[in-house]
């Protein structure tokens, strides 16, 4: 899927007095995948995470951070929902508008070892549809 920029037109390249980029070696080394390491950079972008400051958060729509990641939104679904269950990311939930997605401090992200457990689960809402598809057939099964 190929990425737009809102801001192709405008772009300038950066200060020279800054390192161009910085990860830390824990979270390169921690085992994300592109996907889940593209969109927690995005996050990271948005949030201006400080470890005293509660940072502003990022509060896109996940079909923007989809876009702007260069990915479907089921992609992005997926790798946000991993980060929030691995503990990297923490998720505000607020009704009738966008969740706000923040940088987590290192010390409440789980071993790395649990993400291929978490991957492999389904997400909630999947979990309930095929209850309500099994629910059903069992109720329409006819009875001998």
């Amino acid at each position: 899927m190929p990425r737009k920029t809102k801001h192709e037109k405008d772009w300038k390249p950066g200060s020279d007095e800054k390192a161009p980029i910085f990860v830390r070696s824990d979270i390169d080394d921690y085992g994300l995948d592109v996907y889940e390491f593209r969109v927690l950079a995005h996050i990271a972008r948005r949030d201006g995470y400080k470890p005293d400051v509660k940072g502003k958060g990022c509060f896109e729509k996940q079909k923007n951070i989809a876009e702007v990641c260069g990915m479907s939104h089921r992609k992005a679904q997926d790798a946000l929902r991993v980060l929030y269950e691995i503990g990297i990311v923490e998720k505000e939930e607020r009704q009738g508008t966008t969740n706000v997605y923040r940088l987590a401090l290192p010390s409440k992200w789980k071993h790395p070892s649990s993400l291929n457990e978490i991957r492999k689960k389904k997400p909630k809402e999947q979990e309930i549809n095929e209850f309500e598809q099994a629910v059903i057939s069992t109720l329409l099964e006819p009875t001998l």
